[in-house]
């Protein structure tokens, strides 16, 4: 039995090294799928994360991970797609997410090498020991104002708008929108979605 548990560890231990094993699921609640090299379908508590797993939520979907290299939580919102990757180099990890749509809430800790990184088709996300919300909207309906809303809540992120190339480092409690024509938006926290509608349809015609 000891034996058997030796290799076992063995086991799990060489997984980690190769990279593809870099995280586990927290919590997950309605329907939500992954497509991935290792694994593809439904995705339940405790089940492992591999590296470049896409992740998408239905309607009612909700599911949250706890990264294994580094002190990283992340929250997965209803209607959202994201791709997880993590780099791993002498030990060092270098943990990256692609947002395509949808809502995340991301904590970091005590991260001693590159920041984790978000990558949404707007803006990048650094974040070091902070907390953040993220939200990637494309609205059809505005003239194709897609745009990024990010709230801090806790530490200085800091968001480049990748067309403008601009940067700004989130203060707590702060509330920006990163649009694709390359502009930051101040918002009031927490503003309703139609005010922040109403405010990028504004900009748009100035």
């Amino acid at each position: 039995m000891k034996l058997k548990n030796f290799y076992m560890m063995i086991f799990i231990s060489f997984s980690f090294l190769i990279g593809e094993n870099i995280g586990f699921c927290l919590d997950v609640k309605g329907k939500v799928q992954r497509t991935g090299k290792i694994r593809n379908g439904i995705i339940r508590k405790g089940d492992i994360i591999y590296n470049g797993d896409k992740i998408i939520t239905g309607s009612n979907g909700f599911v949250s991970y706890a990264f294994i290299y580094e002190k990283t939580n992340l929250k997965v919102f209803e209607n959202t797609v994201v791709k997880l990757n993590t780099d791993r180099e002498n030990f060092s990890s270098y943990s990256k997410l692609a947002l395509f749509g949808g809502k995340i809430i991301v904590q970091t800790e005590e991260i001693s090498d590159e920041p984790f990184t978000v990558w949404s088709p707007s803006s990048i996300c650094q974040i070091e020991n902070s907390h953040i919300i993220i939200e990637y909207k494309n609205e059809l309906l505005y003239n194709n104002n897609s745009y990024c809303l990010l709230t801090s809540l806790y530490g200085m992120p800091k968001v480049e708008n990748i067309r403008s190339k601009e940067i700004m480092y989130l203060k707590n409690g702060e509330t920006i929108a990163s649009t694709m024509d390359g502009k930051f938006l101040q918002l009031e926290t927490f503003r309703s979605s139609s005010e922040i509608q109403n405010t990028l349809r504004l900009e748009k015609q100035r």
